[in-house]
This record gives C-alpha cells, structure tokens and sequence, in this order.
C-alpha cells in the first residue's frame, strides 16, 4: 500500500470459505488460460461476465464490479476496497446507480488477488455483470426514513443473499433488476426494475410488499405492473424464485435487444404473464400461502450513545461563525452543506451525513478517510446510494459540526448532495466499450448551469442524469431533465448529440419522459438555460418545472429550442464537431445495408458460440462439484445450438418447449442431425434437481457436447443459402458449389401487382429477409412475391439482399402516406 494511503486502523479479515476460495481460483487457472492463448476471448467472456468483470473500451484492462447488496458497508470492508483501489486500479473508485463501486484499469492477471482480498472482508464480485440478478438495491435511509412503513434493510440482503449463486439465476435470458423501497417516496425506484418491492401494511397491521414486476429503461423504456397489492413475508422468496423461473423459461435468448423480461411481459399481456407467474409457483413446490416465517439474515445497526457536548469545540466554533452582507445574513459553507447534505433520523438526537461524490468518484484516500469517520463519528456502518454518494447515518447531533470539519479537511464536503446540482452521470466514452459520448465530459460543463448549494429553491425537485448511450446506465428516461449520447452525420463529419428527455420521474404517478429534441453535446448547457428560463417567465404560481413541463407539453418546448439544434459546418466551427473534453474529432462507426444474410449466419454462429460457452461453463461446474448448476449449463446448450438451427427456418421461439418441437419437425427427422438426437424434450428433461450428482452432471453434459457439435457440423457445410443437408450426405460434401447468379436487370415497374402479399411488418432484420427467402425457395422461378416491410433497416436492407442473392426487384415504395411501412415485388430468378 502506498505510504500516504496507510491507515492507523488495520483491515481485520477472515478465512475465505473454502468452496468460495475454490470458485476463485477456477478463475484465476482459466484467465491464465486466456492469456496463454489456451481458451480464446469468445470462450472466456461470458464466464469472465459471471464474475463481475468487465472489458473496457480500453484494450487489455478490466473494470472490476464489488457488489454491495442494499448499499451496506463497514468501515472494514471500505478499507480493503481502498487498498486494492491503490495497489491494482487508478487509485479511484466509482460508486453506481446500482449502489455498486467499480475499479477500472485492473490488468486481467491482477483480478484473482482482488477478489481474495475482497473475499477475506466478506465481499465479492460475483453475478455483479452478465445475464444474471444483479445487485439488489434498496432506499440509504432504510431504518432511519421518518416516512417509511418499516425497515427493507433485512429483506434486501436476505432475498440478495438467497439468489447469489443460486442455480435458478445464472443463465438468464438477460439481466435481472430488483429494488426494496420503505416509503411512497420510493427512493430505490421500484417502478423501473424487473421486481419492485414497495413496503406496506395492511388494515389489520400485518406488514408485507407490494410487488411490481417487467420495469426497465434503456432503449425501449417500461414502468412496471402490479403483480400482487400485498405479498406477506412468508411469500416473499417464492414469489421472486417465480418470476424469476418464467422469465428464465420465456425470454428472448436470440436478441438481447428484446431479451428483458418487460419484453416477455409485452409479448404474453400483463394478464397471461401473471397467470404464468401463478403456474410457476405451483410448480416450483410453493403451496399458496405457505405461512413459513421468513429467515431473515441479520444486520448489525446499532446506533451509538448520545453524549450531550460540554463545550464548543474550536472545529464547531470556526465553521458556525455567520458573516453579513448588506445587514443580511450570509449562509456559511457548513450552514450550506448542513441544509443540503444532512438529514434528520426518526431516531431523536440522531441525524445522517451524505457524502457527494462527483459522478460517484473517489480516491483511496477518500475512501480510508470515510471509513475513519465512520467509526469515529458513527457505528462503522456506511451505506453508498443509488445517486453514486456515500452515507453515514447514526451521527449523534451534537457532532455534525465536527464531521463536517473532518470532511472539509479531504475535500469531500460539497453540498447539494442528492439534489438538481448532483448530476447523475454513467461513464460513458471515459471507459465503457458501449460509450458513445462523454457523459462525463458534459455534467462537468452543467455544473455552471447547476451551481452546487446555490441553485434556487424554485428547482428543487429536479433531477439531471446523463448516460453517454441508450442503454440509460445513469437512468436518464426518468429525470426531469434526461440526456442521453448519440452520433449524427452531418455532410463528411460526425458530431456528438443528445437526445434531450423531459419529465420523468418515479415518485407518485411513475413516468417515462418524453424525447423532445436532439441537441448538439456544445449546445446541451445553453438549450437547458434557456429551457428554465422560459419557465421561470411562464410558469404558473407556485408551478414546480415537472408541473410546468407537463402542462406545456413537447411540441411547445421543442419549438423554444429548435435554436439550439443547428450546427455550423466543420469549416465554420470544427469544436461542434469534438466531444466535451475530447482531443480529437468525434467519431462513430457506420455499418452499411445489405447484409442481411451474412446478418442470418452471424445468428447461427452466435448461437454456436453461445452453446460452446454454456459447454466450458459447465465442464468447470462439474469439475468443481457444483453439479446442479452445471446440469443447468448443459441444458442451455442445447438450447442454444437447436435454436442456431432454426434460423434457417426463419424461426424464433418463444419458449424452450416450442423451440425441442420445431426441432424435432424441421431438423431432426429430416437428418440433418442424427437419429440419436430426436425427441429433445425426452432426452434433455428439465434443469435437473438440486441434488443431482456427478455422474448425472457428466453423462448430460457428454450428451450437449454431442448434439452440439452435430449442430456445428450440420452449419459447417451451410452456405449462404441457409441450406441444411441430411447428416450423411453433409458427411460426402468436399466442396460448396454456389449456383450461378444472373446479373439483375432493369425492369419497368408494373402499376399494380397481383402477386400473393408475404406481411413481414413487425419482424426485424435479419429474420424478414431468412423468411423471405424461404418463401421464394417454394416458388417458381418467373414467380412473384409482394412482401410488405417496416420502415427503417428492414427496408434499407431486405431489398439489396434479395437484388443480392440474384432476385429482380420489380417495386419499392411506401403502403401509405406516413410511410411507416413500405411494399417491394421480388420475382424469382433460378
């Protein structure tokens, strides 16, 4: 540890659980496996994901994710985070909207040591990434709330605990969000997670949940349904495991666009997912209701004594001096910070201090300096909050004024903590591989739009968050002033843009803001001034600007800020042309139309990949005696390589029975696998039970490998005409003949067509044009074919596709005015 890093307080560990100690290092022999060139990149990442570890923008580092269920930690376990934060990161953390802290440009062969040194203090990375439940969030006030119904704070980690390696989560279709809040205020946002639990009472003065269920945001954002009013205690787990189980046997594993369970919830209507939900609990061995008491896992709070001062401190007396200006009196920095950052407990006499970190960053030696405090000021508990801060409650009243000095002395007593100037930023092009702006870049320029401390009362219930991509990591469809990063080519340049979202919110009646305008990123913080000046002129008495922007509308908005959406050309004014803070000129990657079959068979090779990193996941599950889960592993296997499969019939299924049936009819008792290999649903059989046992574990996970690799055998002799051969001919074939292709010639556009009409609206690339093709497969040649197409890629690509492939493209033109939708007529060339 670095010498200005060492702290009078030593870090007390424990002894690593042996099968956690073992699960390390399972992945310290498979990075360095990795890194010898052993196991490629493909095979390692989804594996590497299910650790918690990410790949960064930056090649050859690793963002490392510590996940904190609830957002508890000690003062202990923030002190091992600052030593590992110096020694094998930047020497600083970031705290997340999911109450996690990451460390970025960790080197891969640094990661086994971080997460000993994690596991020694009770900490751990595991399920922090991939396509399993993420960390469990809940409200930092929990227990000390004056509103709230009860205390989440025991739930949160009981239910967070219960799911941390637990078969049932660990090959999701997708990620998995879940949320506790105490109060109606409903800090912790339960509207937009997958499960929202809200604490109630009912009548009788029994306490439970009122559960939510399908919210998300990112590209295409959702506001969670009501699955159940109330939810006792005693229901509580099994009411997650099931929702859990449907979402795990219904999501979309082919597209992670539409993989989230508010998609699954979209597809069923809300009626039918509730009444899968019921079968699954049923079925999972839940009698409703049970009337077992839940087992909570306890968490250590106590308030420490109050001690009422005898004296004024020099540390109190220099930060309480009030000066005066103008005969009025002038707020101090401790009176400002005292107003925005503290807040008072139920417990009288007690108070809690939040910590603004900005954009959830902080040094090592911020993090020993919080971990000191702690301790010193409070019971060594420290909580971080979904507005990336930091949170020390059960401070006796008496010695705010003392903390507060503390804090000054390391920088860390900025006010406006949780408030309009505590801008909520993800981050962006600085590390994330997703990343297309700088949403860092941007929030350091509106910190002039929102001073800290000084931003006028008339803006207090406003929110600012910034996510540099559509994904929403900073959770911008739910602010009252949301931005989110995207590119715009604008003659031979590109330059950065946000789509400016305004008035979401999640307090009351939940909302998803509308997108108003797409602003140039030089422009964001002029077009937000103006913004709040039109409101400050137009406002009705007493109008807050979520009220007003509700009121006025989007079209009368827009039309206030079409000023700030032109661009000068690159010659008139290159800087709208670089990202904030960025040294050279912006840049995005722009792919180009056409390829929809090679879009086809990237489908089938992904899902080739898909099932052999399912196979390495579960030979190192059986290798290390975690059967049941390996079993799972298998299992998803060969789903994975019977749905690479389908997309040669144009086919997506919904579930997995769907998907072993459509198998069976369209490539099994065709040949194309062998014979062993039908009747999937009686060979494969569920997931299997929790007790299952070595042996079983091997002869299933033997019995994948083999249907896997027929299914790569059979796409091996595959060209681009998806065509499938039988086994044994596929076996005979040395070489792939591709037929002739006629050049396409001009044809004059008939006025009308009378050919059958293929209505492939609402199915996204490359799907419409596998569909397609399948269909001119049955046909004549001379034959023709009307298919009707969604606006937007599908268009743009179908057609030169098929030109492509040979076919005469007779017509192209919209099916109506709004030109939503459009129809081409293809004829048929041998």
């Amino acid at each position: 540890m670095s010498p200005t890093l060492l702290s009078t307080v030593s870090v007390k560990t424990e002894p690593i659980p042996p099968d956690i100690l073992e699960e390390i290092e399972t992945f310290e022999a498979e990075a360095k496996r990795m890194a010898s060139g052993d196991v490629s990149g493909d095979l390692f990442r989804p594996f590497r994901l299910q650790y918690g570890i990410y790949g960064q923008r930056q090649a050859g580092v690793q963002m490392v994710r510590i996940k904190i269920p609830f957002g508890g930690l000690t003062a202990n376990q923030l002190r091992r985070v600052a030593e590992l934060t110096e020694h094998y990161a930047t020497g600083v953390g970031h705290v997340t909207t999911r109450q996690d802290i990451q460390l970025h440009f960790v080197e891969l062969q640094d990661v086994p040591t971080i997460m000993r040194g994690l596991a020694e203090v009770g900490l751990t990375t595991r399920e922090a990434c991939a396509n399993t439940v993420r960390n469990v969030t809940a409200c930092h006030l929990a227990g000390i709330c004056q509103g709230e119904v009860f205390d989440v704070t025991p739930y949160a980690k009981t239910v967070a605990l219960h799911l941390l390696r637990n078969p049932l989560n660990q090959s999701l279709p997708r990620k998995f969000k879940i949320a506790f809040s105490g109060c109606k205020q409903d800090c912790a946002l339960t509207p937009i997670h997958d499960i929202g639990l809200l604490a109630a009472r009912r009548a009788d003065g029994v306490i439970g949940f009122r559960m939510v269920a399908g919210g998300g945001l990112g590209s295409a954002p959702r506001i969670a349904q009501v699955l159940r009013e109330f939810t006792p205690m005693d229901e509580l787990i099994p009411s997650v495991e099931a929702v859990i189980r449907v979402f795990d046997t219904l999501g979309n594993r082919k597209n992670r666009t539409k993989a989230r369970m508010k998609f699954v919830i979209e597809k069923l209507g809300f009626a039918e997912f509730k009444r899968r939900w019921e079968e699954a609990y049923v079925s999972m061995g839940h009698a409703r209701p049970t009337h077992e008491p839940i087992k909570l896992l306890s968490y250590p709070d106590e308030p420490v004594p109050l001690i009422m001062p005898t004296s004024n401190g020099s540390k109190r007396a220099a930060v309480q001096t009030n000066g005066h200006a103008n005969g009025a009196p002038v707020e101090t920095p401790f009176e400002m910070w005292r107003r925005t950052n503290v807040v008072r407990q139920k417990q009288e006499g007690y108070v809690a201090a939040v910590t603004k970190l900005f954009m959830g960053d902080l040094t090592a030696e911020q993090m020993l300096h919080i971990a000191d405090l702690a301790d010193r000021y409070s019971n060594g508990n420290i909580r971080t909050t979904i507005n990336q801060n930091m949170i020390i409650r059960w401070i006796p009243e008496s010695r705010i004024a003392d903390l507060y000095a503390d804090l000054a002395s390391h920088g860390l007593a900025d006010p406006g903590a949780e408030l309009v100037e505590d801008i909520i930023a993800c981050p962006g092009t600085d590390t994330c591989g997703l990343g297309i702006t700088s949403s860092k870049g941007l929030a350091r320029a509106l910190a002039e739009v929102f001073p800290a401390g000084r931003v006028p009362e008339d803006l207090k219930d406003v929110s600012v968050k910034i996510s540099g991509c559509h994904n929403s990591c900073a959770q911008h469809h739910i602010a009252t002033i949301g931005l989110h990063g995207v590119g715009k080519r604008i003659g031979e340049h590109v330059a950065p843009f946000y789509e400016l979202h305004l008035g979401g919110r999640v307090d009351g009646a939940a909302k998803i803001g509308q997108m108003v305008v797409k602003l140039p990123a030089k422009s964001v913080s002029a077009a937000i001034t103006h913004l709040i000046e039109v409101y400050r002129r137009d406002r009705l008495s007493g109008e807050g600007l979520p009220a007003f922007i509700d009121r006025v509308g989007k079209i009368k908005l827009k039309d206030a800020l079409i000023p700030y959406t032109i661009v000068p050309s690159f010659q008139d004014d290159p800087t709208f042309y670089y990202d904030w803070e960025g040294e050279a000129e912006f840049v995005l990657e722009d792919l180009g139309p056409g390829e929809c079959a090679g879009g086809a068979l990237e489908m089938i090779e992904n899902g080739i990949l898909e099932a052999d990193q399912e196979l390495y996941q579960a030979k190192l599950l059986v290798d290390n005696h975690q059967y049941s889960v390996s079993v799972n592993k298998s299992y998803r296997a060969v789903l994975a390589a019977a749905k690479a499969l389908l997309v040669t019939e144009g086919l997506e299924p919904s579930t997995d029975s769907e998907t072993f049936i459509e198998f069976d009819i369209r490539i099994a008792q065709k040949g194309v696998v062998p014979a062993m290999y039908r009747d999937l649903r009686q060979s494969v059989g569920d997931l299997g039970p929790k007790d299952t046992t070595g042996e079983s574990a091997r002869d299933k996970m033997v019995f994948a490998k083999g249907f896997v690799d027929a299914c790569r055998a059979a796409t091996e002799q595959m060209g681009k005409d998806l065509k499938l051969a039988p086994a044994e001919k596929a076996a005979a074939v040395t070489t792939n003949v591709q037929p002739e292709v006629k050049p396409v010639s001009s044809v004059s556009t008939p006025a009308a067509s009378s050919a059958p009409v293929y209505d492939l609206r609402g199915v996204a690339c490359p799907m419409n044009y596998v569909k397609t093709k399948l269909k001119l497969e049955m046909m004549d040649a001379g034959e023709r074919l009307e298919v009707w197409l969604d606006a937007g890629e599908p268009i743009k690509n179908v057609p030169m596709s098929l030109k492509n492939d040979g076919h005469l493209l007779l017509l192209q033109e919209p099916l109506e005015a709004a030109a939503d939708h459009f129809r081409i007529l293809v004829e048929k060339v041998e």
